[in-house]
């Protein structure tokens, strides 16, 4: 008698605890399945259900894609925002919320999103500063961008977008010889970069180099 009381108690804990335990993670393999094979309406039903017990950014960030992939872009900004948390590593959630608005065109509520993060001793990684630069840019903060642009510039990897980018904002300040300096560096590097190279010739007729801005339309009508 002792012995079956024994086992049913076992069986009782087993089943509980993996309804607190398991469960949820089966929730989420079972949103990872339909989300591969493009069954977004399932797999943000199972991952919703995940996201009841899992404290895991990931399973929110699954979610947010699943609801963009559904064109539901309110439903990805709900979602993502339930994520931000204080203590945690927010840099990924922040990044995918402020592309939302970016794509939205609402730049001015992105740049509070970095200030948090970077007032709480937060850092970026290269990807991250190139965004805020961009975020700046869009929200007409020229002189916040620029030093984002130059810390990004020092990834090899987005050197020449970093720099051109920035080298269109001087032009379009008027500061010509900075944006010259800046085209003439990107093309030393990388001299079949049309659009470096047009921009280049666009600014040089700009600062009245007229000479200047032939030979580099000349160069790039050679190109084709």
């Amino acid at each position: 008698m002792k012995l079956a009381f024994y086992i049913i108690f076992i069986a009782v804990a087993v089943s509980l605890l993996f309804r607190q335990i398991e469960w949820p993670w089966v929730a989420f393999r079972q949103g990872e399945d339909a989300f591969r094979d493009g069954h977004y309406h399932d797999a943000t039903t199972f991952y919703e259900r995940a996201a009841q017990k899992l404290d895991n950014p990931e399973v929110g960030l699954r979610l947010a894609t699943c609801w963009l992939r559904l064109n539901r872009p309110d439903r990805a900004e709900e979602a993502l925002v339930r994520l931000l948390k204080p203590g945690q590593n927010q840099l990924p959630t922040i990044k995918f919320l402020a592309g939302l608005y970016q794509s939205d065109q609402q730049p001015g509520k992105a740049v509070p999103l970095f200030s948090e993060y970077l007032s709480g001793h937060g850092k970026l990684d290269p990807a991250g500063e190139l965004q805020l630069a961009r975020i700046y840019r869009q929200a007409s903060l020229y002189d916040e961008a620029a030093p984002y642009y130059l810390c990004a510039a020092k990834d090899p990897r987005q050197k020449s977008v970093a720099e051109t980018e920035l080298a269109d904002m001087r032009s379009w300040r008027g500061n010509y010889d900075e944006a010259i300096k800046l085209y003439r560096e990107v093309l030393a590097g990388e001299p079949s970069n049309r659009q470096a190279r047009l921009s280049l010739a666009r600014v040089l007729s700009w600062a009245g180099r007229y000479q200047d801005s032939e030979t580099e339309y000349r160069r790039l009508l050679s190109k084709q």
